[in-house]
């Protein structure tokens, strides 16, 4: 990964912490770790989308031109592997490469989505107004230097701390998150964070 790329997911991590609100509890001061579901009243999170479900893709999505799409459109009637990453961190990204070079071997066929879920650096980066501009630059950057070979690459600005957040509709926390979806967009397969992938997979 380049000097460019490097600097780029630094700074969005960092960018990512600044935006944290003021008085943000990320864990237990006591003993470091983080409260129980029972300790703050309830499920801390939901069921993530499983095999079966329906996956929603009904939240804001943008194109590398940085135009509103309907993500559940562009993969209607086809089977497809739709992957949330983050372009600030690095093995996120890298990820990216792997599931591309593997799907093209052994996807037979498989329709390849990748859906970046990070706009929070950018934000900071000339203002809330600039966020999708300066992500979708960010994507070239990514797309360029990995030589991915797709244009389906999309943004889905998210908000980790609001229910209504991308990754807390989903329930996903790992990332990059692979959703294997049925030409009616229900999940068949999910895979949690950087895989070896082997034949048979999707």
């Amino acid at each position: 990964m380049s000097g460019r790329i490097k600097s780029t997911c630094a700074l969005m991590s960092l960018a990512g912490m600044l935006a944290l609100p003021a008085g943000t509890v990320l864990a237990d001061s006591k003993d470091g770790t983080f409260p129980t579901a029972e300790e703050v009243g309830g499920q801390v999170y939901i069921e993530p989308i499983g095999v079966g479900k329906k996956l929603p893709l009904d939240f804001d999505t943008y194109d590398m031109n940085g135009a509103k799409v309907d993500l559940a459109k562009e993969i209607q009637g086809k089977r497809s592997m739709v992957v949330f990453f983050i372009s600030a961190v690095p093995v996120s990204v890298q990820e990216l490469v792997k599931i591309e070079n593997f799907a093209r071997s052994n996807g037979k066929g498989i329709n390849v989505v990748f859906v970046n879920a990070d706009t929070v650096g950018a934000a900071l980066q000339g203002g809330p107004k600039m966020a999708i501009p300066n992500t979708v630059k960010t994507m070239h950057v990514i797309k360029k230097e990995q030589k991915l070979q797709t244009n389906q690459m999309y943004v889905a600005p998210n908000d980790a701390l609001s229910g209504s957040g991308v990754s807390n509709r989903l329930g996903f926390r790992g990332l990059p998150t692979s959703f294997v979806v049925d030409a009616q967009g229900v999940v068949e397969k999910v895979f949690v964070g950087p895989q070896n992938w082997k034949k048979g997979d999707i």
